[in-house]
């Protein structure tokens, strides 16, 4: 038998080897494990794909050899759904290696960063970090006050950022206030939409800004495997842009075109090919959200209608301990410390929300 073909088989009935503890938790029963709820990191409990499984194991054998041909594959892939070309693309580990370049970039600049004061962070403290202003605009009840945003703009301010659907408050802006908006802001002042939860949208994919790269010089956007792709493990993550943007991005990273490496790109080339998992993931995540709703509603708890896979729900039904609470029952959920009066908690599969639901109940006010 030949080394390959051996260490394939070896690969294939060895599971273990490659496929998440997280996911090999979920494949087996509550009599052989304790199960611990992971509801604090958004993370995509049904997934990888196991297309995606046999194409990393199967390309195993060839982690000895760079990448190049398949971060070309990969980007072209994505070019052609989106009606561009490979280089408006940068591969990266993940979609915050990206809003980190960015937030370098601005800082190095000395200049602003406008966000909401709830929102995804990182994009702020690298920048900060690097010596950039940054201005937090306060959110228009759970949404980004785009408006506000605009009026904040001034002379110093380099770079917009705009998460949506928004983490934490997990609502989105529509595609059609979102455009309009891109399209008042200065072309001198760069816009950074992060669209790590764009699949979960009310449009899905179809919500993306993508359509707007070719028509504003400025735009600049962040997309990841991790979340519908279930691809967290593997760090990939891409950024969206006109060429003259994504040159200036990639001169800046400190990988120098050397990550990720082969095998997230193997996996996220045929997670692009498996779209029928990523429509079945948001079907169920829909439905782990249907449970949620149903038991605040009853229970009269507020919280804004999601647009991602997690919930952001007011705590003032519940105990103030209730996170230690539900951790005592190995259910981990999250509160930023920006969050004073709200909890987020990731859905996962349906069984494991009735299971929160059990637990919640009597931790009431």
């Amino acid at each position: 038998m030949k080394r390959r073909d051996w260490l394939q088989k070896s690969l294939l009935s060895s599971s273990s080897i490659l496929v998440s503890p997280y996911l090999l938790q979920a494949l087996n029963s509550k009599d052989e494990f304790d199960e611990i709820l992971r509801l604090h990191w958004n993370e995509n409990p049904f997934g990888p794909s196991k297309k995606v499984i046999q194409a990393v194991q199967a390309a195993v054998p060839d982690a000895n050899l760079y990448w190049d041909e398949k971060n070309e594959e990969l980007r072209s892939k994505l070019a052609k759904n989106h009606y561009l070309k490979p280089d408006q693309y940068l591969m990266t580990s993940g979609s915050t290696e990206i809003l980190s370049l960015l937030g370098q970039h601005v800082g190095l600049q000395k200049g602003e960063i406008i966000m909401g004061d709830q929102s995804f962070p990182t994009i702020g403290i690298f920048g900060s970090r690097c010596g950039a202003k940054i201005t937090k605009v306060a959110m228009k009840g759970n949404h980004l006050d785009l408006d506000a945003m605009l009026a904040a703009i001034n002379d110093e301010t380099k770079l917009v950022f705009i998460c949506n659907p928004n983490n934490p408050t997990s609502t989105e802006i529509s595609k059609e206030k979102l455009e309009e908006f891109c399209k008042e802001v200065s072309q001198n002042v760069l816009i950074c939409v992060d669209e790590a939860y764009i699949e979960f949208s009310e449009l899905g994919a179809e919500g993306s800004l993508v359509s707007l790269v070719n028509e504003l010089p400025n735009i600049v956007i962040a997309r990841t495997f991790s979340k519908a792709y279930g691809l967290a493990g593997f760090r990939l993550g891409y950024a969206i842009s006109q060429s003259h943007n994504i040159n200036a991005l990639q001169r800046r990273y400190p990988a120098l075109g050397m990550a990720p490496g082969l095998l997230p790109f193997v996996a996220g080339i045929a997670a692009v090919k498996d779209q029928g998992f990523v429509t079945e993931v948001v079907r169920k995540t829909n439905e782990g959200k249907s449970i949620m709703y149903d038991a605040f509603d009853k229970w009269e708890v507020n919280y804004a209608s999601s647009s991602t896979n997690f919930l952001y729900v007011e705590k003032d039904k519940f105990v103030i301990d209730v996170r230690p609470k539900l951790a005592d029952d190995n259910i981990w959920i999250t509160q930023w410390p920006s969050m004073k009066n709200h909890l987020r908690i990731s859905i996962g599969r349906p069984e494991w929300m009735e299971t929160l639901v059990t637990k919640l109940e009597p931790l009431r006010v």
